[in-house]
């Protein structure tokens, strides 16, 4: 099954249209169990288009929802919020009303399971100002590379956050292929070894002084198995946050990850209107994904590379994965990154060779 998505979001005024449900929308009312529910995201899903295919609306402050423009197709329809259980999954087709019930999640612990990533990872202990500059090894553990907390913050943010969305359930909880290593700091210093990507985890735990690092991520999820939940809970949508109609495309594979993705020239956004979107793949495969928004359809086009010889990203030091075991599921002979697009070109690309 796939699971990149490419995301789309556009402007609606759902409760213009809340009241009229064209033939190729959904519409209805979202009820909990004291009246409607506002600001409860309502998801439309179907696998009957070429690829998978998700679209998602804001129940406006009487609890209607529209969503409009969709293929025609049969949906699950189901929604979901903070402070409520997901609801159960309604069949429809579009141009019907679907009337939609859900009740609230049975406790403070249920529900924090969909609070965002961000919620879980702010509960990461972060060092006091008194810590810094980092004194070292023989010292606070903290790096001497780190001078403040500022820097600190910043480093677990974007030399972390970067590629790991650190607060989701895959991380906050750790595998048990880890947590059998014997406690905790042991178990973070194996995971941070896994995969393909262990040089990378490495080098960044080392700039900010591994011990330490390591002690605090276990901390972190010791709390969290203990059942600490987050210290503030997500607001939902409200106002113009309500009128956001985001389209979701499958495409790419379980195996690959996305770097970056184009579909126009920034300087000249005219550029492909409506046309296909392209993936970077970074160094995961040589396979761009491209999805084409019209026809609900992902293809993958291979990169080139001149010299045969190039090695692939299944050279790279590796340790056993909690998901793929000991197998290299990362095969680019090149670093597909941030793309670029000519005005002149019919296709994007940035990439760079692996050394040998």
């Amino acid at each position: 099954m796939k699971t990149a998505c490419f995301i789309l979001a556009a402007l609606l005024s759902t409760q213009a249209y809340a009241q009229k449900i064209s033939a190729s929308d959904i519409g209805g009312v979202v009820s909990g169990p004291t009246g409607p529910e506002a600001g409860v995201w309502v998801i439309a899903e179907t696998g009957d288009l070429p690829t998978k295919y998700t679209k998602v609306v804001v129940a406006d402050e009487k609890g209607r929802y529209l969503i409009p423009e969709l293929p025609r197709a049969n949906y699950s329809v189901w929604v979901r919020g903070y402070g409520l259980a997901d609801s159960a999954k309604t069949q429809a087709a579009p141009g019907k009303r679907v009337n939609l019930n859900v009740a609230m999640a049975p406790s403070g612990k249920a529900a924090a399971e969909l609070y965002p990533g961000m919620y879980w990872y702010s509960m990461l202990r972060i060092p006091a100002k008194s810590d810094f500059p980092g004194t070292g090894d023989k010292g606070n553990g903290i790096s001497e590379n780190i001078k403040s907390q500022e820097q600190w913050i910043d480093t677990v943010k974007n030399a972390c956050q970067s590629c790991h969305a650190l607060g989701s359930a895959g991380i906050r909880k750790v595998p048990e292929v880890f947590a059998k290593e014997g406690n905790s700091f042991q178990a973070w210093a194996k995971r941070t070894q896994s995969g393909q990507a262990m040089t990378n985890m490495a080098t960044g735990l080392g700039y900010m002084g591994i011990d330490a690092a390591l002690k605090n991520f276990a901390d972190w999820t010791d709390r969290v198995a203990a059942g600490e939940l987050p210290f503030a809970k997500p607001e939902r949508p409200k106002g113009v946050e309500r009128n956001v109609v985001i389209t979701m495309w499958d495409w790419s594979t379980p195996k690959a990850y996305l770097h970056d993705s184009i579909a126009t020239d920034k300087d000249q956004p005219t550029v492909n209107a409506n046309g296909k979107i392209y993936g970077a793949t970074e160094e995961s495969t040589d396979m761009v994904p491209v999805l084409d928004p019209k026809t609900h359809t992902a293809s993958q086009i291979k990169h080139p590379y001149r010299d045969a010889e190039t090695p692939s990203s299944t050279s790279l030091p590796k340790g056993t994965s909690a998901y793929w075991g000991d197998e290299p599921i990362w095969d680019g002979h090149t670093s597909i990154f941030v793309p670029r697009w000519c005005s002149r070109s019919s296709a994007p690309t940035a990439r760079s060779p692996r050394r040998r």
